[in-house]
């Protein structure tokens, strides 16, 4: 080899040296750079990924617009249902109280009937109502 190869080769190799020694103890640099760049090979095409952002924003928007719209026919739907059943449960009520007056009547009309039939007898009547009604006749 000739001198001036030689010498290039431990210029080159000292440089080397250097340079390494440099990045391990700046490493954070270097990486900062690399990923500078990476970032920038990636994101060079600043429309496509505005697009694909906004279409993503839209889709977002749209599915939420979707679930409150089906939240507040669900609503609606189980408020109906309440009324109903409120109604439902009114009639009812009101019913049950026309028929237990009903029964009242005509066990009143029932129990004057008896005691009008057996007015001279009490201790018959007192038997006969302890039967009908699961009274208990104590003598």
């Amino acid at each position: 080899m000739e001198t001036w190869q030689v010498t290039t080769f431990l210029v080159v190799k000292t440089t080397l040296k250097k340079a390494w020694t440099w990045i391990c103890h700046n490493w954070k640099v270097p990486a900062i750079l690399i990923y500078t760049l990476v970032l920038w090979l990636f994101f060079r095409k600043k429309d496509a990924a505005y697009e694909v952002l906004e279409t993503r924003n839209t889709s977002y928007k749209k599915q939420i617009d979707a679930i409150n719209e089906i939240h507040e026919e669900e609503i609606l739907k189980r408020n109906r249902i309440l009324e109903n059943y409120n109604s439902v449960l009114k009639d009812l009520e009101d019913q049950y109280e026309r028929d237990n007056l009903e029964l009242d009547k005509k066990k009143r009309r029932e129990i004057k009937n008896l005691v009008e039939e057996y007015d001279e007898k009490p201790d018959e009547l007192a038997k006969l109502l302890a039967e009908k009604y699961g009274l208990e006749y104590v003598e």
